[in-house]
């Protein structure tokens, strides 16, 4: 059981320097400790740390307490942006926003996915693959959405409520369903 289990653990770390994984996990506890932070003031806390803990923000971002980032130092966001409770960003691959963009409650945006080929390592054993991504200016992604690893979402797209979007967008597209589709342009 014990091999297993540093088996499982040497397949997770492949590629993750110590320094990396020190930072990771310090970061994890810094923002856990000021994700629950309610009103302006959490706002307003959450701008500092994030920024000195690599988040590259232009001007102020409205978060909303329970919003959980993972990679900060890999996350880029422009002016005006806002992201409302129960949202998960994961920026393992780097994710840029621009400006303008406002993020409803409950979104999932992961820029890594997990390679599911083959059989000779189990799925949960391995490591994350980062895949870029980038989200335009003027988006809104509705509550509940998913945007998958490695897309593009376009200045001027709207995302529907639990929409999952699967391909890159067009500008000014409003995209809704499941699998996402064009709905007609704004």
């Amino acid at each position: 059981m014990a091999d297993k289990r540093g088996r499982f653990l040497r397949n997770k770390l492949i590629g993750v320097s110590l320094a990396d994984l020190v930072i990771e996990q310090f970061e994890a506890l810094i923002v856990g400790l000021i994700n629950w932070i309610p009103t302006f003031v959490g706002m307003c806390i959450r701008n500092i740390v994030y920024r000195l803990l690599g988040m590259k923000i232009v001007g102020f971002c409205w978060i909303q307490p329970r919003v959980t980032i993972v990679n900060l130092r890999r996350l880029s966001v422009g002016r005006n942006f806002g992201c409302n409770s129960g949202t998960y960003i994961n920026a393992v691959g780097h994710i840029y926003m621009g400006d303008d963009v406002l993020i409803g409650s409950n979104v999932t945006i992961s820029s890594g996915k997990h390679d599911i080929e083959g059989r000779q390592k189990s799925v949960f054993s391995r490591p994350a693959q980062p895949m870029q991504m980038t989200i335009g200016n003027d988006v809104w992604i509705g509550a509940g959405a998913s945007i998958m690893p490695g897309l593009n979402v376009a200045d001027g797209t709207v995302i529907g409520a639990n929409a999952v979007v699967t391909k890159d967008t067009q500008p000014y597209a409003v995209m809704v369903g499941l699998p996402a589709r064009l709905s007609r342009f704004r």
